[in-house]
């Protein structure tokens, strides 16, 4: 687990525009936490460590193995401010989005929020908000219509594995190459269409 971001690291350097390059506190962060974000999807239970099974196709050789892999740098909102997103599709007909927010200077997460659909299970959410130290799940009942209703919202307690696996996440997510969202239009891998 620990090469995933050293090897995301060298690719970061060489095919990313310079802007990007200028990651060393992510590739530090993502480095000195890996065996901790490993250890913290781990202490998962079964159903939420496939949730976060997308960890292992984040990186720069994940788009040979899914159906839809979509990085996308976007504009912060301020100079020092870093936003990402990445929308995946998966073999097993699952997607997922994952959204980040970061500190550029620093490398400080700031908000992640992460969304995976499994068919027939539903949608599952985590958003983990920084300023309040505060991470809320939100999970989609599906039926035969497809995802109908809200079933389930409410807080993680903080200090546990799913915090840290939000987290972790994001920690991946800014270690790996994205495009700038000047060069392309995100596409929704929950509904097909872009925006």
């Amino acid at each position: 687990m620990v090469a995933a971001p050293v090897a995301a690291a060298l690719l970061v350097q060489r095919d990313v525009p310079e802007a990007h390059a200028a990651s060393a506190p992510f590739l530090l962060l993502a480095a000195d936490s890996a065996s901790g974000d490993s250890a913290a999807i781990a202490a998962l239970p079964a159903s939420l460590r496939l949730l976060f099974s997308v960890r292992d196709v984040i990186g720069t050789t994940a788009g040979d193995s899914v159906p839809l892999y979509e990085c996308i740098q976007m504009p912060g909102r301020r100079d020092d401010e870093v936003r990402r997103r990445l929308q995946l599709r998966l073999p097993d007909s699952s997607a997922a989005v994952l959204f980040a927010v970061a500190d550029r200077a620093r490398g400080t997460i700031k908000r992640v929020e992460f969304l995976r659909r499994i068919p027939h299970q539903g949608q599952r959410g985590f958003i983990w908000d920084r300023q309040r130290d505060r991470t809320t799940s939100v999970w989609w009942f599906e039926g035969l219509r497809g995802v109908s209703r809200r079933e389930e919202r409410g807080d993680i307690p903080r200090g546990g594995p799913v915090p840290r696996a939000v987290r972790g996440l994001a920690r991946q997510l800014f270690v790996a190459p994205c495009a700038d969202s000047s060069s392309n239009s995100p596409m929704n891998p929950i509904s097909g269409s872009r925006d």
